[in-house]
């Protein structure tokens, strides 16, 4: 009869092979340590160059939309797609010091743990140490998840670098970057000093740095953008739009929803928006391609263009002229005020519009109203008398019986008033859609950069995972060379 260790010793070496072998034909990176539950075994130092690098391994079986947190202390985080149903992930210590009894005191104060409570993983990486290591160690978290997951990430140092995901995203990092792919879920974005690139995204998006510039692509919802001193860039928003920077441009492609754009100090570029338009700078041009709703444009220094206005305007800049095509009807026409300190006005309208037009230029000297329409024109004058300084030249009129309101004001500049089916408007219309053609080239450029790089992490996540593979092989080749126990050994 054969004893109990006899059977223990035939079985453990019958169910290690049949378990590697099971993982390997499921095309799983998962070791033999793993199967069934999650995971995370620590790797042996190893020198590279002047320094030491510690790679662990980690992973578990989650469901498709499931949810992973990661909490880690620092590091910076970079997650590509892989198999259905399969976590895996690779966290690599790296120490600065050439002393291996340093180095591994180092390895011993990072705590990592990885563990799964139903559709919950959570790994976390402490600094468990009794002071902060600051630069003498750096952290990288390697994930590959399920396309159709959800995402927690929170690193207190480090990008954050997202391929494509099928499921909601929050990330935050302390200091560094953010990039991602496209995301049809909510996204939640923060940093306190970085960059945020999302080229789409299938729901709402909340994106915050404390300094860096955000670019975003399409938001099938509504966007929240603030930086504390960089540029904002969006494409297409199926929503409302707010964006908020300290010091830097704001671009947007359009929105369906309301849009509100404030800037410290920089220029305000909008395509086409469905809603209400508010648009502030402190100093810095606008430009507006149409708004359905009431728009409100101010800058302090800076000239406002404000193209296919289907309801009212209220414009006012310290210095710059202004440029508004009002394109409402009877229904839609708000009452609008245009003004400017020093600069010109030219106002398109449609003929057939019903509403009062008052006219003024404080200080002519020189400037002069001009319409296709009839106004009644009071101290134009002519010859020298024109040219007085402080001469006031006022006009108004009634059109098609009169209506709602236009106010035109402005202290020293010309005053233009036009009807929609000038040459003039035409060319204006051309030199906006070439701008728009030529920020669309650009975005996208900047955009593709950015999934290039993606792509390319994500190439090394899966050579990674492949790596994983051919180790279990080599294993599996290693159990199969060892002699099988016997019934009599």
């Amino acid at each position: 009869m054969l004893s109990k260790d006899k059977i223990g010793r035939s079985q453990v070496w019958t169910l290690a092979r049949l378990a590697l072998l099971a993982l390997l034909a499921q095309g799983a990176s998962l070791p033999l340590a793993a199967a069934g539950q999650a995971y995370l075994k620590r790797g042996e130092p190893q020198q590279e160059g002047r320094n030491w690098v510690e790679v662990s391994e980690c992973g578990a079986l989650v469901p498709e939309s499931g949810r992973l947190i990661l909490r880690a202390d620092v590091g910076s985080v970079s997650v590509a797609v892989g198999p259905p149903e399969r976590l895996a992930c690779q966290v690599r210590l790296t120490a600065y010091t050439g002393d291996r009894a340093e180095a591994a005191h180092i390895f011993r104060g990072m705590d990592l743990n990885l563990r799964q409570s139903g559709r919950l993983a959570i790994l976390t990486a402490r600094d468990i140490s009794a002071r902060r290591r600051g630069s003498r160690v750096s952290v990288e978290f390697n994930l590959n998840v399920p396309r159709r997951f959800n995402l927690d990430l929170e690193t207190h140092g480090g990008d954050v670098e997202v391929v494509a995901l099928d499921g909601e995203l929050r990330a935050t990092t302390a200091g560094g970057d953010i990039r991602a792919g496209d995301v049809n879920g909510p996204v939640h974005l923060e940093t306190a000093g970085g960059n945020i690139t999302v080229r789409n995204v299938g729901q709402r998006l909340d994106a915050r740095t404390a300094g860096g510039n955000v670019h975003v692509g399409d938001v099938n919802g509504n966007a929240n953008i603030e930086t504390s001193g960089g540029e904002i860039y969006a494409g297409t928003i199926q929503g409302g739009f707010h964006a908020r920077t300290a010091g830097g441009d704001i671009v947007l492609r359009g929105a369906s929803g309301p849009v509100v754009a404030e800037t410290a100090g920089g220029q305000i570029q909008m395509g086409d928006c469905g809603a209400t338009v508010r648009a502030e700078t402190a100093g810095g041009n606008i430009r507006l391609q149409g708004a359905g709703g009431m728009v409100k444009a101010e800058t302090a220094g800076g000239g406002i263009a404000l193209f296919r206005l289907r309801s009212g305007v209220q414009a006012e800049t310290a210095a710059g002229t202004i440029f508004a095509e009002i394109d409402a009807n009877r229904e839609g026409f708000a009452t609008s005020d245009l003004g400017t300190s020093v600069g010109d006005i030219q106002v398109f309208l449609p003929p057939n519009l019903p509403l009062n037009i008052e006219a003024v230029i404080e200080q002519a000297g020189g400037h002069r109203i001009s319409t296709d329409f009839p106004l009644t024109i009071q101290g134009q004058g002519q010859g020298e008398a024109a040219k007085w300084p402080l001469r006031t030249v006022h006009g108004e009129c009634a059109l098609n019986g009169g209506g709602k309101p236009l106010k035109l004001h402005t202290t020293m500049g010309n005053i233009e008033i036009r009807k929609l089916d000038s040459t003039a408007l035409i060319q204006l219309r051309l030199r906006q859609e070439s701008y728009w053609k030529s920020w669309e080239a650009r975005q996208e450029q900047r955009l593709e950069e950015m999934i290039r790089r993606l792509q390319q992490r994500q190439q090394e996540q899966l050579q990674f995972q492949q790596k994983l593979l051919e180790e279990q092989g080599k294993q599996l080749r290693d159990i199969q060379k060892q002699p099988q126990p016997s019934d009599d050994d």
